[in-house]
């Protein structure tokens, strides 16, 4: 699985970027990767990309999309044919969220879940400049991602 590799990266500049692995919930595997820049000199790291992993599922490959998931998560009893990522379902009087991926099972989301997730997601940036992701994000193409994934041989996982 992705979430039990190290994982280094090189931008376009030959800039290396290493992996943070932010886990969101482990009951239904969610894992927010964070990859970032570091800057030894400065002293200082940069978030450069984000992506969403739910069960070896790559849910969200760049910063707007996690960021649109995580707003969805955050309007939890909003939901509405136009979300992307989550359906509002109701199972015995309860609230939850479905996602909606192509991964094999239903996850289901409850809405303290969801608070916790969107908390995890907001403290995630604390010591982070985030100014580089919103203008220079490394962006995971498929091209990028099946090479990742044929490199650290985990399709074969």
């Amino acid at each position: 699985m992705a979430k039990d590799q190290i994982l280094i990266l090189k931008d376009e500049n030959n800039v290396e970027l290493l992996p943070a692995v932010v886990k969101l919930n482990l009951d239904n595997e969610m894992y927010l990767i964070q990859f970032f820049e570091q800057n030894d000199a400065l002293k200082k790291k940069y978030l450069r990309a984000e992506l969403i992993l739910v069960q070896n599922y790559i849910l969200t490959s760049v910063f707007c999309d996690v960021m649109h998931f995580m707003e969805e998560l955050a309007l939890f009893d909003y939901g509405n044919d136009q979300n992307k990522y989550l359906v509002v379902t109701e199972y015995k009087k309860t609230k939850n969220l479905k996602l909606k991926y192509g991964g094999n099972e239903d996850v289901f989301i409850s809405k303290t879940e969801a608070k916790a997730i969107y908390k995890l997601f907001n403290l995630s940036f604390l010591g982070y400049s985030i100014s580089p992701i919103l203008e220079r994000e490394f962006r995971f193409t498929p091209q990028i991602l099946t090479k990742i994934l044929h490199k650290y041989k985990l399709l074969l996982k």
